[in-house]
């Protein structure tokens, strides 16, 4: 039997292994979904606009569930009753968790590298639904996510998803238009946090137009003291 050169039996040896290797290993946006969540807890402010809403509020992540978002203005006793459910609503289910890289959990292995810098890397690829979510589930296969790392420092700095074409998630309803776009900023401690979310959804459900626009910004960042962990 011919004998194969040394380089050949050494490829032949290692090319087994190296397919079975995640196609992030190695990559900006693998860097950035190892990064560390340790940090302290922040105090924050919250503006929050949509259709009907304009509202300012202060988040304290340190406060029991329910009892983290307080109103800073308007006043809520001048709120209508629908207004006064959406904020009542928006009480209940803040957490005060503003990290970007949560979103590492929506991004799948075989994202695809689509533009470079030497400051930033982008990826495209078919987001992952959070676990439990089985509404959301029905829209994310329709869904095309983008992601921004830092090649400097390994952190997600933009993150957004949206449709390139109509999509039905249920047989009543309609989609046409479906837009999440963050841009992340640093926190003092390195970390990126959600510095702008808008939000834009439009379509038909029950022979019925409807349509979603919301924007929040996230703003005054402050450490509370003794505190190591992270947000979760």
């Amino acid at each position: 039997m011919p004998r194969l050169p040394l380089t050949r039996l050494v490829l032949a040896a290692l090319l087994p292994a190296w397919a079975a290797l995640p196609a992030l290993a190695g990559t900006p946006l693998e860097d950035a979904r190892k990064a560390s969540e340790d940090g302290p807890l922040y105090v924050f402010d919250v503006t929050f606009q949509d259709d009907t809403l304009d509202l300012k509020t202060k988040v304290d992540p340190s406060q029991p569930e329910g009892s983290r978002l307080t109103v800073v203005s308007p006043d809520e006793s001048t709120l209508d009753k629908e207004a006064a459910k959406r904020v009542a609503r928006l009480k209940e289910h803040t957490k005060g968790d503003v990290w970007c890289s949560n979103f590492a959990s929506n991004i799948p292995d075989d994202a695809e590298l689509i533009s470079e810098s030497q400051a930033e890397a982008t990826y495209t690829f078919r987001p992952i639904p959070d676990e439990g979510d089985d509404d959301m589930a029905k829209a994310y296969k329709h869904l095309t996510g983008r992601v921004t790392v830092s090649k400097e420092t390994p952190v997600i700095t933009a993150f957004e998803m949206f449709n390139e074409k109509p999509f039905k998630p249920m047989p009543v309803a309609k989609v046409n238009t479906f837009r999440m776009k963050v841009a992340c900023a640093y926190a003092p401690d390195g970390r990126t946090y959600i510095r702008e979310m808008t939000l834009n959804i439009a379509g038909s459900a029950m022979m019925q137009k409807f349509s979603q626009n919301e924007h929040r910004q996230i703003t005054g960042l402050t450490a509370l003291p003794e505190t190591a962990s992270g947000q979760k």
